[in-house]
């Protein structure tokens, strides 16, 4: 990141401070992420067949074949990571409870869900993990670490679904056929 040093604080804003070289930044972005492209783009991803099927299933929780659920809600979305829980509270505080999370592992946690691996843990202060628009979950959970372990991480993203009243009925499922209904414009 570039900050433009102009002489006698003349690029200087007094409200925020230096003011950044937007071309810079955006060229430097354009630089680290060009370092990551491949020449093969989406080829590169193997499909998980063969050898690589068993990538498909979830080892920590079994399947149980159930009827698809066909009734309605307000919204439905798929993932029951943070970004899943974070959008069901947010929701849920405008007073919209008919929220439906489709998630394909047998809970909640998306990543933290997942990846069980030993010593598995967050990079960044457990505090990052809190849900900071809600001082109400904040006073309710007590990180152990500063730096959390995976299992303290997932029980967090319990704790969450459970106090928003996420039901589990919707997890180890995979949305095959989404449709839209031209009567109704109903999804479903």
């Amino acid at each position: 990141m570039t900050i433009e040093n102009a002489p006698d604080g003349a690029n200087q804003d007094s409200a925020t401070g230096p003011r950044l070289d937007k071309a810079a930044l955006l060229a430097k972005y354009r630089e680290e992420r060009d370092k990551r492209l491949r020449p093969d783009g989406n080829a590169q991803y193997l499909e998980p067949k063969g050898q690589l099927a068993h990538y498909l299933e979830d080892p920590y929780t079994p399947f149980t074949e159930r009827e698809p659920k066909t009734d309605h809600v307000t919204f439905a979305f798929i993932g029951g990571g943070f970004a899943g829980l974070a959008t069901a509270a947010r929701l849920s505080e405008t007073g919209i409870k008919d929220v439906r999370i489709i998630e394909k592992g047998g809970d909640f946690g998306g990543t933290w869900y997942w990846n069980r691996y030993p010593g598995a843990r967050c990079d960044v202060e457990s505090m990052q993990y809190s849900y900071s628009f809600s001082e109400e979950l904040q006073q309710e959970w007590d990180w152990s670490e500063r730096y959390a372990p995976q299992p303290e991480i997932l029980k967090y993203a319990n704790h969450v679904a459970d106090r928003l009243g996420c039901a589990r009925t919707s997890s180890s499922r995979r949305v095959s056929r989404p449709r839209r209904s031209t009567k109704t414009g109903r999804c479903g």
